[in-house]
């Protein structure tokens, strides 16, 4: 790591410098501040340089946003041609702003030696675009280099988990999942509760959603408690989720909305 070793020669240096001419403890204390402010600047500086790279990324998902809004209020006044063939065109223009994004994350390469967290916050971002892609193989290769933090990121690993036939998924939702409050634990908790029932094992689901009402009062959550606890798994929903259940791809949802959803991250 570029910052630590610049980092630790400077407070080197000033600590040999101040301790020979005013003594060991003056050494020593100006050695720490020289550590601390040498981070500091590296920090403020390479804050500046990632911000002006993330913001041309934002730049660039808000402006392909706007175009494809364009297009769907264009179809909306005067529609041409189907709504399928409408659908698939902004479906195209999605992805092609997606693969530019995926581009420009590149920029971020050089700067992975001076934060040592950054590469895999990059990388959680990849592992995000490509699976709203559907480009499923990249998506493994990544997950195991990201950061799993966020909601999203982590059912996408319960996903692909799951798709995978992973053994470990119970450890996984055991580790990362259980204690998550709110909405987020609420919609997690779901999503393991209906993989769960898919494998047949609606023991689990029910103990997932149990385990989760502690922490969250979500009425998508309770009323999926019910059903199974009623024994009406075929009740059993998540499309009170709206677009973060549709965007994992394990259910379509049953009416398609006019308006196309935008999912970019």
């Amino acid at each position: 790591m570029y910052s630590i070793i610049i980092a630790v020669a400077a407070a080197l240096l000033t600590g040999f410098v101040t301790g020979r001419d005013l003594g060991t403890a003056w050494g020593i204390v100006c050695g720490v501040a020289a550590f601390l402010i040498a981070q500091l600047i590296i920090m403020l500086v390479l804050r500046k340089k990632l911000n002006k790279l993330q913001l041309g990324m934002q730049q660039t998902m808000q402006a392909a946003q706007v175009r494809i809004q364009r297009q769907v209020q264009n179809f909306q006044q005067r529609p041409v041609g189907s709504p399928k063939l409408m659908q698939q065109k902004l479906e195209a223009m999605q992805n092609d702003a997606l693969h530019e994004t995926l581009r420009l994350t590149a920029a971020f390469d050089p700067y992975y030696r001076w934060n040592w967290m950054l590469a895999r916050q990059i990388n959680t971002m990849k592992m995000q675009l490509y699976f709203q892609l559907r480009d499923f193989a990249r998506t493994d290769q990544l997950l195991p280099k990201c950061l799993l933090m966020d909601a999203r990121s982590i059912a996408i690993k319960l996903v692909r988990m799951y798709r995978n036939e992973d053994p470990k998924l119970d450890s996984f939702y055991r580790k990362k999942c259980r204690r998550a409050k709110g909405e987020d634990g609420a919609f997690l908790a779901c999503v393991y509760a209906w993989i769960k029932l898919r494998q047949d094992d609606p023991a689990k689901a029910i103990a997932a959603l149990v385990e989760a009402k502690k922490n969250s009062d979500n009425p998508a959550l309770i009323a999926n408690y019910e059903n199974l606890a009623n024994n009406r798994p075929k009740h059993f929903s998540n499309a009170a989720f709206g677009d973060n259940w549709y965007a994992l791809y394990l259910e379509e949802p049953k009416v398609r909305p006019q308006k196309v959803q935008q999912r970019m991250y």
